[in-house]
């Protein structure tokens, strides 16, 4: 495997999960990254030249490479449509080129909002700018004959202490004498970054082709999994915070949200044998370890 953006949040649990299956993976700029990630320009730098050194040709790359921020699309439309957009292609088509598999990571944003339990054959009409980029990179990659992967992502949670996670934002919340204000009419699928992991090279393992929806197996509108946690911390100690119900109208974003993008994923448990596993139970370790961290650090 190539990772080509490994240092991100679902780049360092398939390195955990997959471990020596990763022939390399990439970097860019100068934050953190570990000390063997390559630095990787998409669309700059040549995919021919970061696999040179490799002492294999990797048979797979992943791209997990992009401009994720909702907002920030929304205010750079073309700024970030260079990476998400034409950078991607061109990797894409590089990597095809060389005989490299393609796995794009994708996102529940394609859809609309408007009806529940989205299927990988369901009509796409994404709301959202970043929803928009992601889908017409699926669109030129779809049109391609196989070997490649699309996998619709949902809202990724860690069941570990981290700060780039929401549960464990929500957790340090409930700490602190404040509100949460909380949507109660936006639904999703969540998942476990580690569940996904692991998802992901099964598919891989397997020689699955084609498009995917890799969510959770609880339809949960966002007020609902605050509720988990809430309920799971208060097992720990008794929480400081008020939560405020809202709805997503409420809310101040550069362009509106939208409001069920929950994922069926039936297809992908067909090949895996099982769903991913519920938040009921993420959230149960998620909390454990941000009290813990907190004990710790106090």
């Amino acid at each position: 495997m190539l990772l080509l953006g490994g240092a991100g949040f679902l780049g360092q649990a398939l390195r955990r999960s997959m471990r020596d299956l990763v022939a390399a993976t990439t970097h860019h700029g100068s934050g953190q990254h570990d000390q063997q990630s390559l630095p990787f320009d998409a669309g700059i730098t040549p995919v021919n030249s970061l696999i040179a050194g490799l002492p294999t040709k990797p048979a797979v790359a992943i791209l997990l490479f992009a401009k994720s921020r909702i907002d920030e699309c929304a205010q750079h439309p073309s700024d970030t449509a260079l990476l998400n957009v034409t950078r991607t292609i061109h990797v894409i088509d590089e990597l095809r080129d060389l005989g490299i598999m393609p796995v794009f990571v994708s996102s529940d944003a394609v859809f609309d909002g408007a009806k529940a339990w989205n299927r990988e054959e369901d009509p796409v009409r994404p709301i959202l700018t970043y929803g928009r980029q992601k889908l017409e990179v699926e669109r030129r990659l779809t049109a391609l004959p196989p070997p490649w992967l699309v996998l619709r992502l949902p809202k990724l949670v860690a069941e570990d202490c981290d700060a780039r996670c929401m549960l464990t934002g929500w957790v340090r919340a409930l700490e602190m004498d404040r509100e949460i204000l909380c949507a109660t009419d936006q639904y999703f699928t969540p998942a476990a970054v580690a569940d996904v992991a692991r998802a992901i090279e099964i598919l891989i393992a397997k020689g699955a082709q084609g498009l995917f929806h890799l969510g959770g197996a609880q339809r949960l509108s966002r007020r609902d999994l605050l509720s988990l946690v809430a309920e799971e911390y208060g097992r720990h100690r008794p929480a400081r915070a008020r939560i405020v119900d809202c709805l997503l109208k409420d809310l101040k974003f550069v362009e509106a949200r939208p409001h069920d993008t929950s994922l069926c994923s039936d297809r992908v448990v067909s090949v895996l044998g099982a769903e991913l596993r519920r938040m009921t139970t993420v959230v149960k370790s998620a909390v454990g370890a941000c009290v813990s961290n907190g004990a710790q650090e106090g």
